[in-house]
């Protein structure tokens, strides 16, 4: 990008000073001559290049814009508007046949190829394999002749006999400056910086050559800028708004496509849609999103593999669309196992960072290789959770809930129905399963409780508050099943309150509903997905078997409704949720999910409770020893972003060691690049929680230094990746002409495509009104600068005198 800078003793620039004419009331005044001048020149242009168009191009030109093009009036104010109005509808017609004739010259060359001209294959897949990078330096700079820049040829030189001007780089978000003579002086691989940022972004680098000021007052000197580009801007501000912000400081873009416009052969992987966390056990489902844009019915192969393991593996026909979902289904099981069989035996591993490779195979023809794959992270855990289920009668839901939850392996359950018409009249309390947690601490080992229809009066008041505290500070997951008895509705007396995320009406059972529907939240809650496609699992909730009663709540403010219950008149919350401190709360407004099984037995009933339980339940420590464990939460983060470290850590006697000295050491490419201090939970003891600044993208490992501890005995670590910015950038191939000629447009310049740049030294010539000129002149022949050098001598030598230094 070149910023132009003309001298301040350059010529007016007729477009930039001349003021508009007045209004009248019925619009703008249309300037009569302007319009005819506008018409002629149109006319000249186009029929100069109607004579090197083919003939039946040039007949369709002429019967369609240059002979109705004559007949426009401008000699009559009262037809001016029409005659502006006609005037557009010709330039489209014009471009209509432009692009005729831009497909008959495609056709044409693929014609000369498919006969043997060897010449002409050789010179376009030169003019493939030169970068736009290279091509647009080479445009700017002169002809590449044997590696070496041309320079007398070029644009640039050709430019600085008027105007004094000075260029710039654009990368990311930065504008580097680069003088013009180190251009001539460079080969073309040289000539830009050798890393390219992962964005493009066409305002904020603009913005900072100081070249736009920050109002909208016009500039004191003539300007103008050169914005050489593919156009494909995927950061910061909308470079429109800077281009508006242009025109009004009477500042224009004169704008150079580099690429075609019309996107290549391309396949790449644009998205992945997958669990950030699953089991061992579990198979992963999720969606690639791949941009097709093939020739129709290429064959290619999408896969997912980890290392030369295939998990995954689909042949596909293209489809020459812009966006394709693909479905997969694969099992890590056997990956994570071998994986477990390399870690540390001193380490208990409860969570393996898994980093897989999706990717399609390149199709024939195909410009761009480097989006063909994508990496896709997920953490895998490794031990079960734990359950713990309190009602107070065994219900039909609490007795599917505890076979869905005790039939699988990665569970561990406790389950008690205490109350009036119960075996168990009190509630239960002690160490054992079964029985309600005698301390605090024991009650913070599980990772859920599923609170049902029990009545509060059979907990004790700290119980309750431990339960609060449970979510609060523990971070663990509570889910509250509400029934017909209106138990649960009693706990907005008591320390739970809080918690709850709805509140109850007066009349407060509803009937019959009709059906289930997700709500727009529910609908992109992972959770949710019953099925992989987003359509096929809206329509499967409404077909499920609806509940018989529900009970009337309202969603209290901060809460989400996942789902509601489908009524004649209007719905009413069947599922509710709430962050709560650490934790997460779920409220279900009925008791009946246990009618999904019908005639499919657990399939979606299990399936459903199985990944509603992981949505609301924290995530584990990643690792631990005898002494630390250790959870640096996601498995990714974004450059930038902070990472919250959390730690247990134990004293001698397997206790939690409170009031420690406690850090994390972030390691990245075997040296420690920050020390984060992590202070003690003033809520639970043993746990120290602390947060890094901004971290750049890099792989990293934690560990935790601990005062009284060596570094032998707290093995325990933590590993994330931070990932560069995604933008997309390498997902568009071709030139966003429209965003192009739009900044154009809205600056008052022109949109130039890159086999034009040779005509910018005639466009801007308009913005300099003189020449400019360099020379040398040698200080030792000009007898001026010899009195000058002399005088200051004599100077010198009298102060030293009058100071006595002589």
């Amino acid at each position: 990008m070149g910023a132009i800078t003309l001298p301040p003793d350059a010529a007016d620039s007729p477009d930039n000073n001349e003021e508009p004419p007045p209004e009248s009331k019925d619009g703008p005044v249309i300037d009569l001559g302007k319009l005819d001048q506008i018409r002629n020149s149109v006319h000249k242009t186009l029929s100069e290049l109607t004579n090197q168009m083919p003939a039946p191009l040039q007949q369709q030109l002429m019967e369609q814009v240059l002979t109705p093009l004559e007949s426009i009036p401008t000699d009559n104010p009262a037809d001016a508007a029409k005659s502006v109005a006609r005037l557009h509808e010709l330039m489209a017609a014009a471009t209509a046949v432009e692009l005729e004739l831009q497909n008959a010259f495609e056709q044409q060359i693929q014609e000369s190829i498919t006969a043997g001209d060897s010449t002409m294959e050789t010179a376009l897949a030169l003019f493939d394999d030169t970068p736009r990078w290279q091509r647009a330096v080479a445009g700017l700079t002169g002809g590449i002749r044997d590696q070496e820049v041309d320079a007398s040829s070029g644009v640039v030189n050709e430019l600085r006999q008027a105007h004094d001007i000075r260029l710039f780089v654009l990368n990311g978000k930065e504008a580097t400056e680069r003088p013009a003579t180190e251009w001539e002086s460079l080969t073309p691989s040289d000539r830009v910086e050798s890393q390219f940022s992962r964005i493009t972004d066409l305002s904020t680098g603009v913005v900072k050559t100081g070249e736009v000021t920050s109002g909208t007052e016009r500039g004191h000197g003539h300007q103008a800028i050169v914005l050489v580009t593919d156009g494909q801007h995927n950061s910061g501000p909308t470079p429109l708004q800077t281009a508006r912000i242009l025109g009004s400081q009477g500042i224009p873009f004169f704008v150079v496509s580099t690429g075609a416009s019309r996107e290549a052969q391309d396949l790449a992987v644009v998205d992945l849609e997958h669990p950030d966390l699953t089991f061992q056990k579990d198979r992963v489902r999720g969606v690639m999103v791949i941009r097709d844009k093939v020739t129709q019915g290429t064959q290619f192969v999408a896969e997912i593999r980890h290392g030369d393991t295939v998990l995954w593996r689909e042949q596909l026909s293209a489809m020459n669309i812009p966006e394709r979902r693909v479905e997969f289904d694969f099992s890590v099981d056997q990956v994570v196992e071998d994986l477990r069989q390399l870690q540390n035996t001193d380490v208990d591993a409860h969570m393996i960072p898994l980093e897989l490779e999706a990717s399609v195979s390149a199709a024939p023809n195909e410009s761009e290789l480097s989006n063909n794959q994508q990496s896709m992270r997920m953490a895998v855990m490794t031990d079960g959770y734990r359950l713990l289920i309190l009602d107070g009668r065994s219900r039909w839901e609490t007795r599917y809930l505890r076979n869905v939850f005790t039939r699988d392996e990665q569970w561990a359950v406790s389950s008690i129905v205490a109350g009036v018409g119960t075996d168990q009249p009190d509630l239960p309390r002690g160490e054992e399963t079964g029985q309600f947690p005698s301390r605090r601490d024991l009650l913070f080992a599980y990772d859920l409780i599923i609170l049902g229809e029990v009545d509060p009066n059979l907990f004790q008041p700290h119980e309750l508050e431990w339960i609060r505290d449970f979510a609060d500070v523990r971070g663990g997951g509570v889910i509250f099943v509400d029934g017909n008895r209106r138990r649960l509705e009693q706990l907005e007396s008591t320390a739970v309150a809080g918690m709850l995320p709805v509140e109850w009406s007066a009349d407060s059972l509803l009937t019959r509903p009709t059906g289930i529907q997700l709500t727009e939240r529910g609908i992109q809650n992972p959770a949710l997905k019953l099925s992989t496609d987003e359509s096929d699992n809206e329509q499967f909730w409404t077909e499920l078997p609806p509940p018989r009663r529900v009970t009337r709540v309202t969603a209290l403010p901060g809460a989400e409704v996942l789902a509601e219950a489908v009524f004649a008149s209007e719905n009413h919350p069947l599922m509710v949720t709430r962050l709560f401190g650490a934790g997460r709360v779920l409220y279900f407004s009925s008791d009946e999910s246990w009618r999904w099984r019908y005639k499919t037995a657990d399939t979606w009933h299990q399936r459903f409770w199985n990944q509603i339980a992981r949505y609301v339940m924290p995530r584990p420590f990643a690792s631990s020893d005898d002494y630390v464990s250790v959870d640096t939460g996601a498995i990714s983060y974004q450059s930038g972003e902070s990472v919250d470290i959390r730690v247990r850590l134990l004293d001698l006697e397997g206790r939690p060691a409170v009031d420690a000295s406690v850090e994390a050491l972030l390691w990245k490419d075997g040296k420690v690049v920050s020390t984060v201090n992590l202070p003690a939970d003033s809520q639970v003891p043993g746990i120290y929680r602390g947060r890094s600044a901004g971290l750049i993208e890099g792989n990293y490992e934690v560990t935790v230094r601990a005062a009284g501890y060596s570094e032998s005995a707290l093995k325990a670590r933590g590993e994330f990746v931070v990932l560069p910015p995604d933008t997309g950038e390498m997902s568009q191939t071709g030139a966003n002409e429209a965003l192009l000629r739009q900044v154009a447009d809205a600056s008052g310049g022109k949109f130039l495509r890159e086999e034009e740049i040779g005509s910018l030294p005639s466009l801007l010539s308009p913005f300099s009104g003189g020449r400019v000129e360099e020379g040398d002149t040698p200080l030792w022949d000009s007898y001026w600068w010899f009195a000058v050098i002399l005088t200051l001598l004599t100077i010198e030598w009298g102060l030293r005198k009058r100071a006595g230094l002589l």
